[in-house]
């Protein structure tokens, strides 16, 4: 049986060190896309993603098992990229050769061109969208979070998270379309 990121919370608590490792390493890479979609610089994404981690570290308590895990990690990273944002009133961008760089170490090959020309194709399309919709599509497709998770990350209801979530979806269809791409999950 294998243990869910809330189980290696509890272990962390307990002093297991090896808990927060296990932590670290099933979610640093998707923490990092995640931030870099607001920040649009990898090595800021990086550093985001100590802080966040660190965050975590100093702050044990403040997670109290009433949403999963993955859902308060994104909340705090979530929280850190807008303050960052808005200390800095910047934006830069990162190339997608440096994003794909990021999805080393999947398991199988064949699996991991899969998920490779898939996650190509929805970071393609998701280029031209507003930040909130490329933010709801990447907790949706990638994270796969469901929208009461979603509307906890990104401040909002459920029936908001609903709505931008249909729109975010039209928009993709469009811009795949536009790059003559057809995914199924968007037609």
């Amino acid at each position: 049986m294998t243990a869910t990121s809330e189980d290696n919370y509890r272990r962390f608590l307990e002093g297991d060190q090896s808990g927060f490792d296990a932590i670290m390493e099933e979610f640093q890479q998707n923490l990092l896309y995640f931030l870099n979609g607001y920040v649009h610089n990898l090595s800021t994404a990086e550093d985001l993603a100590m802080d966040t981690f660190v965050e975590i570290l100093m702050h044990r308590q403040r997670y109290r098992f009433q949403s999963s895990f993955k859902t308060y990690l994104f909340s705090i990273a979530r929280h850190k990229a807008i303050d960052y944002l808005r200390r800095e009133q910047r934006r830069a961008s990162v190339t997608l050769e440096q994003i794909g760089e990021m999805s080393d170490g999947l398991p199988a090959l064949e699996d991991q061109i899969i998920q490779t020309e898939r996650l190509q194709t929805l970071r393609k399309g998701m280029e031209g969208l507003p930040d909130e919709y490329r933010e709801v599509l990447y907790l949706l497709y990638i994270e796969n979070l469901s929208y009461d998770d979603i509307a906890r990350v990104m401040k909002k209801n459920k029936k908001q998270i609903d709505n931008l979530a249909y729109r975010a979806r039209q928009s993709m269809r469009t811009a795949l379309g536009r790059e003559g791409i057809f995914d199924e999950e968007f037609s």
